[in-house]
């Protein structure tokens, strides 16, 4: 009999044992955080020489850009950034990067959405340039090279059930530059502010 105790004793310890060590496979999952990137231009890079003229941006004028394929990165490790948090492909999404109310270049999400909460230290997408378009003077195409990628290494942090805003600036006009009858746009952005919510 008390061999058959301890034998018992021994058989429910090694279950025990086994219960606690071993792991179901099913890890706690956190909830997503939200990432918005923004982009404004530099309230000071409002002229631009075309050819013999020099010209300053008025309230309708348009530089049109087009921004596609957003991710951010964890080292290696990437995750694929969408417009809007509504949705479900990269579309990419066109831009007047001088757009301006009351004299002021305005503000815009380029990116919003879900992304896992960690932390963070490259920002990647995609852009190209369209066109021109200042006052009287017909539009003037500008170019941007084939396949460019800005990357911003730049750390920050997604914390779960919370927002992270990431604010980019471009200077649109200093960018521009002017070779044989092509006008290039390859921009240089920074990241001037980084905030998070509840």
């Amino acid at each position: 009999m008390v061999k058959l105790i301890f034998r018992l004793t021994i058989f429910i310890a090694l279950i025990c044992l086994l219960f606690f060590a071993c792991s179901s496979g099913i890890e706690f999952s956190p909830d997503p955080g939200i990432l918005r990137i923004t982009l404004e231009s530099d309230q000071a890079d409002t002229t631009i020489t075309i050819v013999t003229d020099t010209l300053t941006v008025s309230d309708n004028d348009v530089f049109r850009i087009t921004i596609f394929q957003g991710k951010v990165y964890q080292d290696s490790t990437f995750t694929v950034l969408y417009p809007t948090i509504e949705s479900n492909s990269q579309e990419e999404r066109a831009y007047n990067l001088i757009t301006r109310e009351n004299h002021q270049y305005q503000k815009f999400t380029i990116f919003e959405s879900y992304v896992p909460p960690f932390k963070y230290n490259k920002i990647q997408f995609g852009l190209d340039s369209d066109f021109l378009k200042l006052r009287n003077f017909d539009k003037i195409q500008v170019v941007t090279p084939n396949n460019f990628f800005l990357i911003l290494e730049t750390d920050f942090e997604v914390h779960e059930n919370r927002m992270t805003e990431v604010n980019l600036r471009v200077s649109p006009f200093e960018n521009v530059v002017r070779y044989k009858d092509t006008y290039i746009f390859a921009p240089i952005m920074e990241v001037v502010g980084i905030k998070s919510y509840e």
